[in-house]
């Protein structure tokens, strides 16, 4: 056991080393793992059994907890049944059960519990709780988290409405419901409701959303106050995208991720005509199918203008995608770029390099089958546009060791602080250059194997 932080938390440890002689351990890992102003516990990862987690629910040592992780630590119905009467937990503003084994019985057990009124976040993800437990936690009296993550649970349309329908809802500000087997009569639910207009944050991912989900979406007020909408995995194809750029009720949102939900160039050109969300700053369309032209419609769209993280990787976009991003005069504000795995070559890397509208880019993404030979290495290591770039991204492409010499000897990257070279075809002599490199003088990464 480490020595105790000071005298008084010593001596109020020591009344349950002696009251429980049974669990030393545990009362022990409890007073390490505790922080020194005693309002934040992280016990994940670690075994905790019912009789632990009763320990736990009578050490009033606890009382001015405001975050406490149970993720990952076997906790069931049983356990959460003593946390759940304990009052020793008053204070608690965020509570994390991840991972675990909880059911919709020991959902009831803490929807009951009325000393948690001060709670503002809840999570509860990868668990076995369903629509019935999702019931019980939006009847709850007491529960009024602003923050809700039910991800990878089977809460389904019912458990979607109750949640829609109940004061809780009423006053989330946050709500993960991925992979919770929503599909469109889930969506429809969610947008029947009149009272969620608290709602900044919702996430919706892998729940085999279609078009017609889009279009409940599209039509619904529910979500007008929304300023994140996360859709990855969705099925919702250029027809569900034409719906959601439509809807004249999403004009707040500035985040928007639509990772691999079947977008074509028609989706580009419905999100850039769109006379509502017009003032996105982070668009992840990752793993679509936009090609060359999509990103033309968006790189000549006023609607981009704020954008400050691009995420395009996986859509084809060959150099021609690449010359059409560093010539768009939209883009000038981009924070972070990801063209993953797009085929660009050499020829797309040196129109970005090149670009003075790309001169605010501070974590640039090109890993992965974009053949990237010690040419386009050279491109960016003479660069005059890129020295504010912070984190660079190159695994899984061709620079070899002349590359590897070319970013080694760069006085164009002053601010690089992260790089990563894996799986570019580096001799022993190419990875030294890198390591040894005098000119990179702040990198505090280097990822080579």
């Amino acid at each position: 056991m480490t020595e105790a932080k000071d005298i008084d938390d010593s001596l109020e440890f020591l009344r349950y080393f002696e009251k429980y002689t049974e669990a030393k351990g545990f009362v022990a890992l409890v007073q390490e793992t505790i922080s020194n102003d005693r309002t934040q516990l992280n016990l994940q990862g670690t075994t905790v059994s019912e009789k632990d987690f009763r320990i736990l629910s009578e050490m009033t040592v606890l009382s001015s907890l405001k975050k406490l992780v149970l993720s990952r630590t076997e906790l069931n119905s049983a356990g959460l049944k003593h946390f759940a009467s304990s009052t020793v937990f008053r204070n608690l503003e965020a509570l994390e059960m991840d991972d675990n084994n909880i059911d919709d019985e020991g959902i009831f057990y803490l929807s009951k519990c009325p000393h948690l009124g001060n709670l503002q976040t809840l999570s509860a993800a990868r668990n076995e709780i369903g629509a019935v437990g999702a019931k019980a936690l939006a009847m709850s009296k007491s529960l009024r988290p602003k923050t809700l993550n039910l991800e990878s649970n089977r809460i389904e349309g019912f458990g979607a409405k109750a949640i829609a329908e109940s004061e809780l809802g009423a006053g989330l500000v946050s709500l993960n419901l991925t992979d919770t087997g929503l599909g469109n009569e889930g969506i429809e639910q969610l947008c029947q409701s009149n009272q969620m207009n608290q709602l900044q944050n919702l996430n919706v991912s892998d729940n085999e959303i279609t078009d017609l989900g889009m279009e409940y979406f599209a039509r619904s007020q529910a979500f007008s106050h929304l300023k994140c909408l996360n859709l990855n995995n969705n099925p919702v194809g250029d027809d569900g995208l034409y719906q959601l750029a439509g809807s004249p009720h999403l004009g707040g949102l500035n985040e928007l991720h639509l990772r691999n939900v079947g977008s074509t160039a028609d989706s580009a050109i419905s999100l850039a005509r769109s006379k509502s969300i017009t003032r996105l700053k982070h668009l992840d369309l990752n793993n679509n199918d936009l090609r060359a032209a999509g990103v033309k419609e968006l790189a000549t769209s006023p609607n981009m203008e704020g954008m400050e993280y691009l995420d395009l990787g996986t859509n084809k976009l060959n150099a021609a995608g690449a010359v059409a991003i560093a010539e768009s005069p939209v883009f000038t504000g981009l924070k972070t770029l990801a063209l993953s795995d797009n085929n660009i070559a050499d020829e797309g890397i040196e129109a970005l390099a090149m670009s003075q509208n790309l001169m605010g880019v501070e974590t640039l993404h090109l890993e992965i089958d974009n053949f990237i030979h010690a040419k386009g290495a050279k491109c960016i290591a003479d660069s005059k546009c890129l020295g504010n770039i912070k984190k660079l991204v190159l695994g899984l492409n061709r620079i070899g060791d002349e590359g590897a010499r070319h970013l080694a000897n760069s006085s164009n990257l002053p601010q690089l602080t992260f790089l990563n070279v894996i799986g570019n075809r580096l001799t022993p002599l190419g990875e030294d250059l890198l390591k040894k490199s005098e000119a990179l003088a702040n990198l505090k990464t280097l990822e080579i194997v």
